[in-house]
């Protein structure tokens, strides 16, 4: 080997190790960035006339296990939509109450039986008719807070399930720009890491709300489809299609086409909507279980205990016509079964028993259709409207129940039924959690930055800096002994 050929050997030697250490100082620098992938200089030997001339830095790879990371982003997708049923379902059991919570539904149905059995003791009292008009006020309020919540989170849900996609459209529209960048340089031969972690954190973003997969094109650039199959950017971004519904009442539903699914370029990718390419996980989907499943589900049990109180009171008070309502009212109105469907939200007392709308509170005792008082003493109707509410009938239409219940101890059972999904449903959560998590801190080994290892690197780095160094300074010392000659 030549002085020359040493001296170059040795310069392109520097010069890697500079871009090297430039490499291995910014992997460090952001360690704890999120989203980093380790970056490495790709380096070749470098031949010049058929012999060795040194090293040739070729570029910059980023550190990436496509395996591990589509794994992760699965969890991810499973995760999410665990936490928004968990979540649901936790606000559901929260309204329902706890038996310590006094003001829990099944306290209100309690309320409503020590009041009557009370007024039944003492049928005179005004107070106690007071009392009694107050518990059922309040057990009807309970049941019209509970049908507005529910409304209220149906809303939300379909208002997040607009938010999302617009954020997925808007991603997808990103990644498409990205696509274009990462091109530009992989041709142009310029480093293009960063370009490249952007685009993986928006496939992140995306893959949370619907999970997905790359699709790597030859330039660099990459598609992307759904786990099912269908192409959210193929080439170009290609925009998932929703319409948010402004209010949400309780007869709307997916299947009944008066709430809307969403579809890509014509194709269904509804979830839970039951087309073979619909969207499974994710925190859209989460979103759609809430709106479509959870909650229909909930204001069906609510519904059903609503009708079950109502009609316990129809055709027992002998002062009322055929089809006039007992102490609770549908909107006025007497039960009927084929209308219940949101009858939690219309459910109220009879206005005949309260002042406040031109009743009288003595009608609690003597009947609701009483033209005017009887004996103080009668508490034959009291009595005959407490058994009522304690005898044991079918399982209310929609509660999810079996069996013969009282009114209050159905609303027990759809309480502790809300209460069990709920435990269940937090108990997938975690599971699904602990699974998203495993795999992400795989991930972030395989691509991550070790800073222990990158301090190694760095020493062997000033060690090869320091060795072409002196390399090059004996070159020159021996032209310089030669030029003395």
């Amino acid at each position: 080997m030549t002085i020359t050929n040493a001296m170059a050997n040795a310069t392109t030697g520097l010069s890697a190790a500079g871009k090297r250490a430039d490499i291995v100082s910014n992997n460090i620098a952001n360690a704890s960035t999120p989203g980093y992938s380790r970056r490495e200089v790709a380096v070749s030997e470098l031949i010049l006339n058929g012999g060795g001339a040194g090293v040739s830095v070729d570029g910059v790879t980023r550190a990436q296990d496509a395996a591990l990371t589509r794994e992760k982003r699965n969890a991810a997708g499973v995760e999410a939509r665990d936490q928004a049923i968990a979540s649901a379902w936790k606000d559901l059991d929260q309204a329902l109450g706890g038996p310590d919570d006094p003001f829990s539904l099944f306290n209100q149905y309690q309320g409503l039986e020590t009041a009557l059995r009370n007024l039944g003791d003492t049928p005179e009292s005004l107070a106690g008719q007071a009392t009694t008009l107050d518990a059922a006020k309040s057990l009807a309020s309970s049941f019209n807070q509970l049908a507005k919540k529910t409304q209220t989170a149906r809303e939300a849900a379909d208002a997040t399930i607009a938010r999302d996609v617009e954020q997925v459209n808007a991603n997808l529209k990103q990644i498409e720009k990205l696509n274009a960048s990462i091109s530009k340089g992989v041709v142009s031969g310029a480093d293009v890491s960063a370009l490249e972690d952007q685009r993986k954190s928006l496939i992140d973003q995306i893959s949370a709300m619907i999970p997905v997969r790359e699709v790597p094109r030859s330039d660099g650039a990459v598609d992307i489809m759904t786990n099912e199959g269908v192409f959210l950017l193929a080439g170009t971004a290609r925009a998932i299609q929703f319409t948010q519904t402004g209010a949400i009442s309780p007869d709307l539903s997916l299947s009944a086409g008066t709430l809307s699914g969403l579809s890509v370029d014509g194709v269904d990718i509804t979830p839970g909507g039951g087309g073979a390419q619909a969207a499974q996980q994710g925190a859209i989907a989460g979103q759609f279980a809430i709106r479509d499943q959870v909650l229909p589900d909930f204001q069906a049990k609510i519904d059903g205990l609503a009708g079950d109180l109502i009609s316990r009171f129809d055709g027992i008070d002998s002062t009322l016509a055929p089809g006039e309502p007992g102490l609770f009212t549908d909107a006025g109105a007497q039960y009927n079964p084929a209308n219940i469907v949101g009858i939690s939200g219309r459910i109220a007392v009879n206005a005949a028993v309260d002042p406040d709308r031109g009743g009288a509170l003595w009608r609690l005792r003597d009947g609701l259709g009483a033209a005017a008082p009887g004996p103080t003493g009668n508490a034959d109707f009291v009595r005959t409207m407490l058994d009522s509410m304690t005898a044991l009938n079918a399982a209310p239409t929609g509660a999810g129940l079996t069996g013969q219940f009282s009114a209050a101890s159905a609303a027990a059972g759809v309480a502790t039924a809300v209460g069990t999904t709920r435990m269940n449903a937090e108990s997938a959560l975690a599971s699904s959690t602990a699974r998203a998590q495993s795999t992400a801190d795989a991930e972030t080994q395989a691509t991550g930055v070790d800073t222990d290892q990158e301090l190694q690197k760095l020493v062997q780095i000033q060690q090869a800096y320091s060795a072409n160094a002196r390399v090059i300074q004996i070159a020159k010392d021996m032209l310089d002994k030669l030029m003395e000659l």
